[in-house]
């Protein structure tokens, strides 16, 4: 009798798991109203059912699997909306406010669009904000042309064009700031200003050197196919807090947040999809090598002080960019945006302005003045 408990709570976790589905299909029948084409009705069907298979292939405790499908969100910052638009039959959810000029905002990885979250309300008042769930992260739907990022980029390139932005400033951070980057070589001519966020793009310089060293394990970890899933499956608070451990700011993450962050990943399809990212560094860089173009819009490059990648993002666009400006964030860690947020909104406002860093003035951990964008300085920032 007790050899078959185990088995009676397995069948009982797929049922809740699939009365959570049933769930989202109910929440899903105004969607599907809005959708005009048969081709695009089908799409939807089969991401449901992929939801529907993917469910039981991956054992996990009860409170993961109620929230299968439908990422939790948490608070919205006040004069922000959440919205979702469909991109080629699939959904991309993201969170938008403020006046002015379009300013986008990619999130890296293990985060959502919160990442941003500190950060939206200080520029509100000077741009219009758009934060992205990137796709098959967060709220949004799994993209069906990979995960590279070229592919990726081309799917925020639809979504924002549709929302009727013809121009606007990037802003990526970590895994953001690959796909970032590859949106500046493929649209150019769109982005007003291109900031990209303490993490290696795969292909530019020292890629091959960097990508397998400490503390890059998960790199290599997470490019492992199926055997990540397998292990962090009913764990992801326990593995990404690992992760946001890091942060040299201490409270910058709080308990509340990474369960937040642990639920937006813990849907079989979204943690899925978040190692898939790392799969595709090998046609990334293959993409950025193979286009040696030179960015011609202004470029912003930042390191966290105590991250390990502080200047390695300033160094890789040596040469790659015009207007190229560097600088290193005081007493920050990895994420900059939750950890360092004033100095962060000061920083972008400034560098959207077209003003000098140095007339914001914000200096770096050891005192020294952050360096003025090249070639009016040329100033690399790890000699600061």
């Amino acid at each position: 009798m007790l050899a078959i408990i185990p088995t009676i709570n397995r069948l009982c976790s797929r049922i809740r798991c699939l009365k959570a589905v049933f769930q989202r299909l109910i929440r899903t029948d105004t969607l599907m109203t809005q959708i005009q084409t048969s081709s695009q009705r089908r799409r939807m069907l089969r991401r449901l059912a992929a939801g529907l298979v993917l469910s039981p292939l991956v054992e996990a405790p009860t409170c993961t699997q109620a929230r299968l499908l439908g990422a939790p969100t948490g608070d919205i910052p006040t004069g922000f909306t959440s919205r979702h638009a469909l991109v080629d039959g699939a959904r991309i959810h993201y969170v938008e406010g403020g006046e002015g000029p379009v300013l986008v905002l990619l999130h890296g990885w293990p985060q959502t669009w919160r990442a941003w979250r500190k950060v939206m309300p200080l520029l509100a008042t000077d741009f219009h904000i758009i934060a992205i769930d990137t796709p098959g992260l967060g709220d949004s739907d799994l993209p069906t042309d990979g995960y590279d990022k070229r592919s990726l980029a081309r799917r925020i390139q639809a979504l924002v064009s549709g929302l009727g932005h013809a121009r606007f400033a990037l802003i990526g951070h970590d895994l953001g700031a690959s796909i970032a980057y590859a949106y500046a070589l493929q649209f150019p001519a769109e982005l007003t200003h291109l900031a990209v966020m303490d993490d290696p793009i795969p292909g530019l310089k020292d890629w091959d050197t960097v990508k397998g060293k400490w503390p890059r394990w998960h790199f290599a970890f997470h490019a492992i196919p199926h055997l990540p899933e397998a292990l962090v499956s009913g764990r992801e608070l326990t593995y990404l807090n690992w992760f946001y451990g890091n942060a040299f700011q201490k409270g910058a993450i709080t308990n509340a947040d990474a369960r937040l962050y642990a639920e937006a990943y813990a849907r079989p399809a979204s943690l899925h999809a978040g190692f898939e990212y790392y799969r595709a560094f090998a046609k990334d860089a293959a993409d950025n090598a193979a286009n040696d173009a030179l960015l011609t819009m202004p470029v912003l490059a930042l390191g966290g002080d105590h991250s390990p990648w502080r200047s390695y993002l300033y160094e890789q666009l040596e040469g790659r960019a015009v207007l190229l400006e560097g600088d290193v964030v005081p007493d920050c860690g990895h994420f900059i945006a939750e950890e360092q947020p004033a100095w962060l909104a000061r920083k972008l406002r400034a560098f959207l302005s077209g003003k000098s860093s140095n007339d914001e003035g914000p200096s770096s951990g050891d005192g020294q003045r952050s360096h003025g964008a090249v070639p009016r300085a040329t100033k690399n920032p790890r000699s600061e």
